[in-house]
């Protein structure tokens, strides 16, 4: 009998489920048809790596697991089944497009076109899918087969990969439409927010963020709520009109709660990380020894921009101080603030502007060596839809095509 297979949602997750369908499933009676809301599939994917597809990460899948916080334990199953071996064999050898190795083992095509990847994608799966766009699903039902009803008819499959994302960038169709059919099917669903997200500073930090925007430096940053430290990371940050962002802020953004303002969140930002606390304020107790004549911003600029050299001498009241005559007690203000720069956030991140989702259906309730739901028989859940994101650096497509392998595999195993 042909299996009649609904795909809803036409991004990465769903395009990469339309994929292992025909890869796995050629000598087999497959019906599958894509879903997507927007006119074309891939409209998100093809932001991804601004704009030049990182497609995945090429570690071992022991440790590319703990790329994905809370959620990897649940993973890693995918990933030994499918991981990134597998996924640039798979770009390579069946989609012709050849791949490169960048810094941190981030993959990219040779093309650096994210806008090609999703092409090839759509080209591959052409005569196996048929792909309906502009078309909005409204309602999935189940009566033994699934029912989705849409505003162009209603469709009837046998089984249901449910790909249609989070709430990240709206403007690309990802509005929350995965959690509410979720909902609906009696699935749990966490509130989503933004990660790897852009930050705003507060009222009183966010002119000095201004006054330094477009100065990137590497920095530990430590998110504090209530004044206790929450969190942790390490890498470059950039500095904007509106606050920060840059890969430490981004990785970090997660972790910012919704009720930001009321917990009086704010980072705190080490710009020597290199050096302890001692250690900084004795090499600097050490160049104004040495360099008595010499401006503080200008000792300061030894270990970071000059701008932000000013703009720290600035906040300690110093920047048109040398070094003959410093004080102890403004030294310490220099330290502080070299060490220890108290940025305030205004508010948790918005998710329109964040590059995933964290939140979404519950993995207790998903089967991780099928992706199928625990509740509904015959329902698959892959990509943001559920709780999962990962670090940058390919870490979230590559979850997207290991559990689409798992899926896809799993539906044509079905009745065998």
């Amino acid at each position: 009998m042909t299996k009649r297979i609904g795909i809803i949602g036409g991004g990465a997750a769903g395009l990469f489920a339309a994929c292992q369908l025909k890869r796995l499933g050629e000598s087999q009676n497959a019906e599958v048809t894509i879903i997507e809301k927007n006119p074309i599939s891939g409209k998100k994917l093809i932001l991804t790596g601004h704009g030049r597809c990182n497609i995945t990460n090429r570690k071992d899948a022991a440790v590319l697991k703990k790329g994905y916080h809370e959620a990897e334990n649940f993973i890693y199953p995918a990933l030994k089944e499918f991981g990134p071996e597998d996924t640039m064999e798979f770009f390579e050898n069946e989609l012709r497009l050849k791949l490169k190795e960048e810094e941190n083992n981030r993959i990219f095509p040779v093309c650096d076109s994210a806008v090609r990847v999703r092409d090839t994608l759509v080209a591959y799966i052409a005569d196996s899918t048929k792909t309906t766009g502009g078309t909005k699903v409204l309602e999935i039902k189940k009566n033994g087969f699934f029912e989705v009803v849409t505003d162009k008819g209603t469709f009837d499959f046998d089984y249901v990969i449910l790909s249609c994302g989070g709430s990240s960038f709206t403007k690309t169709g990802s509005t929350g439409d995965s959690y509410k059919f979720a909902r609906k099917h009696g699935h749990t669903v966490s509130p989503a927010k933004g990660a790897l997200a852009p930050v705003k500073a507060d009222a009183e930090s966010v002119e000095f963020c201004k006054n330094l925007s477009g100065v990137s430096m590497n920095a530990g940053v430590s998110l504090y709520q209530e004044d206790k430290k929450t969190a942790s990371f390490g890498g470059e940050l950039l500095f904007a009109e509106f606050g920060l962002t840059g890969p430490a802020v981004m990785e970090i953004s997660r972790e910012i709660p919704l009720d930001a303002a009321e917990k009086k969140a704010y980072f705190e930002l080490d710009l020597v990380p290199e050096m302890n606390d001692e250690e900084f304020d004795r090499e600097l107790q050490k160049l104004i020894g040495e360099h008595a004549d010499t401006k503080i911003t200008t000792l300061l600029s030894r270990f970071v921009p000059a701008s932000a050299a000013h703009e720290i001498a600035a906040r300690a009241g110093a920047e048109e101080q040398y070094a003959q005559g410093f004080s102890k007690d403004m030294r310490k203000k220099i330290c502080r603030g070299m060490k220890h720069l108290k940025i305030g956030i205004a508010k948790a991140p918005e998710i329109d502007k964040a590059y995933v989702t964290r939140g979404g259906v519950s993995l207790k309730e998903i089967d991780r060596k099928t992706m199928e739901s625990k509740l509904v028989p015959s329902l698959y859940i892959i990509g943001e839809a559920l709780d999962i994101d990962g670090i940058s650096g390919g870490y979230n497509l590559q979850a997207c095509m290991s559990e689409a392998y798992l899926a896809a595999k799993s539906i044509l195993k079905a009745d065998e």
